[in-house]
């Protein structure tokens, strides 16, 4: 069993991110008392989010539908088979990594986590908060610190995909939320045990201009 916690704080963190302009879905979970962790369970916490940004899609599509300008709108096809997908443990230097406070125009290192966060396709604008401020409050949120189990769910992934012709598995991800990712901008899945604060958390991006 996982339980959705800090829910207050993820709802405001995530307005925050939104107003700013940030890309990323995340979800903090914790598992129940005594309960092992393992690859299944951190696949059960995946499973979890890609369930809640289903049900925040169609929330929003709620909301535009009842503009008569959008009321024949399709609703937003989302699916996901977990079961295609092929997790991979971080060692600790790509963990540390993902905690880098910095940017690299040129040549972005892999799982540079912050330049992803202030660079999607349409950019960020952060008005009430700092970059780096808000970005340490969400790793925080996420218990995304040293010492940490993170799995990466999209290592597998072909992001020049599209550019082929070659058969490639990475030309059928197992959620067609990362299409448009994949286009160009790039594809995040990863989720983060923290042993310390019990945390088992959740986060992914997709997006394209």
């Amino acid at each position: 069993m996982l339980n959705v916690i800090e829910r207050h704080a993820s709802a405001a963190l995530r307005q925050r991110m939104e107003k700013a302009g940030c890309a990323f879905d995340f979800l903090v979970l914790a598992p129940e008392a005594g309960e092992a962790i393992s690859p299944a369970l951190h696949r059960r916490a995946v499973d979890q989010l890609f369930q809640s940004i289903r049900n925040l899609w169609l929330e929003r599509h709620r909301e535009l539908v009842r503009d008569p300008r959008f009321a024949g709108a399709a609703p937003p096809d989302m699916s996901w088979d977990l079961d295609k997908a092929m997790p991979r443990p971080l060692d600790s230097q790509e963990v540390a990594q993902l905690l880098h406070v910095d940017k690299d125009e040129r040549n972005p290192p892999p799982f540079a986590l912050y330049q992803a966060y202030c660079e999607p396709p349409y950019g960020t604008r952060f008005v009430d908060d700092s970059p780096q401020a808000l970005f340490k409050d969400w790793l925080d949120l996420l218990g995304l610190e040293v010492g940490v189990e993170v799995l990466t769910w999209v290592d597998n992934f072909n992001v020049d995909w599209l550019a082929s012709d070659e058969p490639d598995p990475a030309r059928d991800p197992w959620s067609n939320y990362f299409e448009d990712g994949l286009e160009w901008w790039g594809v995040w899945c990863l989720s983060i045990w923290n042993p310390r604060r019990r945390l088992l958390s959740v986060l992914a991006a997709s997006t394209t201009d």
